[in-house]
């Protein structure tokens, strides 16, 4: 996972919270799907999967008090907070006043309308989704957006393993999700900064190549012996 040691999706619902409710619906946010099962996925589940296997994994909690614990165990994580509304619009004043690593919020809810005046006060990071795919295209684009970054300052590192990592998944997220998008047009932005001879990816590819081939050339340098260095320098003396 690209972020699974700097985020954390914490989703609250009174009823997907619930111990022994939703199963179905929680396996497949836990990537717990097994992978022998006849029927395909579908865009839900291709969605959730890619996030599991290339962000970080979910939290549920079915009570104010549930999320509020998963937060303070996890301080030192990137929060992303789903919610229904209902739960969320009296839950989320509290934590943008108390809990500053709370990045982001998604709310999901049957009739937006019903939550349009709570959500003026925090046009920075909530918005709201009465569709399941809408909410998970949003966020896989969102957070691949944020993979990316976090390559880029791999790259400044000079650490190209992790970058490309990064990349990679940033990459499948946003395929997943434009594959998924079928009311949308597709979102290119992220993969044409990815994709190509000059992408990113490749440009990973290239760094890690070159620290590859640096250990080979400095191991046939001490390999030569002094027989080799003399005849060498034979040979640079009389060139000169």
């Amino acid at each position: 996972m690209a972020l699974a040691n700097g985020v954390r999706f914490i989703w609250l619902d009174a009823y997907i919270g619930q111990e022994g409710e939703c199963h179905g619906f929680k396996r497949m946010f836990r990537n717990a799907l097994d992978p022998t099962v006849a029927m395909p996925p579908d865009a839900i589940d291709s969605l959730i999967r890619a996030l599991n296997e290339n962000v970080a994994p979910f939290l549920f909690a079915d009570t104010r008090e549930r999320a509020i614990e998963f937060i303070e165990i996890h301080r030192d994580k990137k929060i992303i907070f789903i919610s229904s509304g209902s739960l969320g619009q009296h839950i989320i004043p509290h934590i943008v006043a108390t809990y500053p690593w709370v990045h982001s919020f998604y709310f999901f809810c049957a009739i937006i309308e019903n939550y349009v005046e709570f959500a003026y006060d925090y046009l920075s990071c909530l918005m709201i989704f009465n569709f399941e795919l809408d909410l998970l295209v949003r966020l896989a684009r969102d957070i691949s957006e944020d993979i990316i970054k976090q390559g880029r300052a791999y790259m400044d590192l000079n650490e190209p393993k992790n970058a490309l990592k990064c990349f990679e998944a940033a990459q499948t997220l946003n395929m997943t999700a434009n594959t998924m998008d079928r009311l949308n047009s597709s979102f290119h932005a992220h993969l044409r900064i990815l994709n190509g001879n000059t992408g990113l990816i490749q440009q990973a590819r290239n760094m890690l190549n070159e620290q590859q081939q640096q250990p080979s050339e400095a191991n046939e340098q001490r390999s030569q012996t002094p027989e080799d260095n003399d005849q060498l320098s034979q040979q640079e003396s009389q060139g000169s």
